[in-house]
């Protein structure tokens, strides 16, 4: 998950241009599928509790509702994008929209967790497809004197599902229209899904740019074993009681990332196109980069997760008023996120330390709020620790990689883009399995815990969410203090 996430740098001198006649109805359609994913993501949040409560899930099974999203998401990101090079972007888009629906209908009709489950996979799979085509239809068919505001309105787009998601899901959820309780949250996809397909095959030209090299499948194998490997012990290993294949499979976990770095070596050695550039990681300043978005990605999953589940465990809130609890949070990250870019532009590093501090004073104001008030907590005593930890996250997360790019080459702005895409997503899946692990280990028994319990807990996660701002801010001082964006790159 990702609130308000800044998308890949879109490509210089782009290829000729598809033919479209109408492109302000092409740009809405790829808008209305950007809003329907963004949506998704951020309503679900709200929506655990009801699921496990209706089908009887474990904390387990809780988390893989939101990795299980993330992690294919993480894992064929760079290969949907070049696969829409290689096949045609309104194909692969068109593909991953269909894909997206039909997972959406299979989410809303789920009886078990194992089924609902497979179509968040399904769901992060189809999103991967889709999201990468965005971006280049957006700067493909848009002519260069609309471009600018078209990304200002994709923004602004983003930012909007952004605030609905965790509030109209709530609502949704609570209405329980019908009787669907939160499976109207996967309905909704539908009809917009539909919308978006419909709109996609009238007014979306196709365009391809095929550059030879074949899609890196066996990275793609490779990555997703290393992260299975570790992130199922951390999910499954306190529930089932540690049990011998949850230490093997995180002791195996390690070998197995030396194997799909060795795979991504050999592969760049000889000229192919790999997952991960690995040559990349070579500069200081991208591999800070690269860890700032993985650790806020893994710091805005694991927050909204815990801390969703102690609203309406320990205080009682339905969906609904956990939807408008989280409201402060996400229109300040929605607010922050559009100004961020012109911000960074003029003052450069320094929106991202500013942004750290208030992530940081956000933080710390919950956790002594949350700890003073315990059970007694009221939405408005919580609503300036939200605001401020939201207009945080926006303020780095938005313009972070245009910063980290100004030293980078020029030639590596396309590769470092879909790194850090790559890597924003596995921070989500990542931090959904250890700050909820950190969080269930310490309820104990979910079952059989107090309110007081999750109070506990949360304020111990809470801590433990602050240091991982407090080293993403020593992190950002390992990046340039210029934008690259308008200061140009090497």
């Amino acid at each position: 998950m990702s609130a308000t996430p800044r998308p890949p740098v879109a490509p210089e001198g782009p290829p000729t241009a598809p033919a479209t006649r109408r492109p302000m109805r092409a740009l809405a359609v790829v808008l209305l599928a950007a809003f329907m994913n963004q949506f998704d993501v951020m309503g679900v949040n709200v929506a655990v509790p009801e699921i496990q409560h209706d089908l009887g899930a474990g904390e387990a099974a809780a988390q893989w509702v939101l990795a299980g999203y993330a992690l294919p998401f993480a894992l064929l990101l760079v290969t949907g994008g070049r696969l829409g090079d290689l096949v045609g972007r309104r194909r692969v888009f068109l593909a991953g929209t269909v894909g997206f629906t039909l997972a959406s209908a299979l989410a809303a009709a789920a009886g078990s967790v194992p089924l609902l489950v497979l179509a968040r996979v399904l769901q992060g799979a189809s999103a991967a497809l889709m999201g990468p085509q965005v971006l280049t239809v957006l700067q493909l068919m848009v002519p260069p004197a609309r471009r600018g505001p078209a990304m200002g309105l994709y923004a602004a787009v983003i930012g909007l599902a952004s605030v609905a998601g965790p509030v109209l899901g709530g609502v949704l959820v609570q209405a329980d229209l019908f009787g669907w309780g939160w499976r109207a949250l996967f309905l909704v996809n539908l009809p917009v899904g539909v919308l978006a397909v419909i709109g996609g095959l009238r007014y979306l030209g196709e365009s391809r740019e095929p550059d030879g090299r074949r899609l890196d499948l066996a990275g793609v194998g490779l990555a997703a074993v290393a992260l299975l490997l570790f992130l199922c012990p951390l999910t499954y290993g306190r529930e089932l009681g540690w049990p011998w294949w949850a230490w093997a499979a995180l002791a195996a976990s390690a070998p197995a990332l030396g194997l799909l770095v060795a795979h991504q070596r050999r592969r760049e050695r000889a000229g192919g196109a790999p997952l991960i550039a690995l040559h990349l990681f070579g500069g200081r300043v991208f591999t800070a980069g690269v860890l700032v978005t993985f650790n806020l990605a893994a710091l805005m999953t694991g927050f909204f997760f815990v801390f969703v589940l102690f609203l309406q465990h320990a205080l009682g809130f339905d969906a609904q008023r956990a939807g408008q609890c989280l409201l402060p949070w996400a229109l300040g990250t929605a607010l922050s996120s559009f100004l961020a870019i012109p911000l960074a532009r003029r003052h450069g590093r320094r929106v991202l330390i500013g942004g750290n501090l208030a992530a940081v004073a956000g933080v710390t104001l919950l956790t002594v709020t949350v700890a003073a008030a315990g059970r007694s907590l009221t939405v408005p005593a919580v609503v300036p620790g939200l605001l401020l930890f939201g207009i945080g996250i926006g303020l780095v997360s938005t313009p972070v990689l245009n910063v980290t790019l100004s030293g980078v080459a020029r030639a590596d702005a396309g590769s470092a883009s879909g790194v850090f895409s790559t890597f924003r997503q596995a921070g989500a899946a990542v931090g959904v399995a250890v700050t909820g692990g950190v969080f269930y280990a310490l309820v104990d028994d979910p079952a059989a815990a107090r309110p007081g319990d999750y109070v506990d807990a949360v304020v111990v996660t809470m801590l433990a969410q602050l240091a991982v701002v407090l080293v993403t801010l020593g992190l950002v001082f390992l990046l340039p203090r210029e934008d690259g964006a308008s200061h140009g790159r090497k």
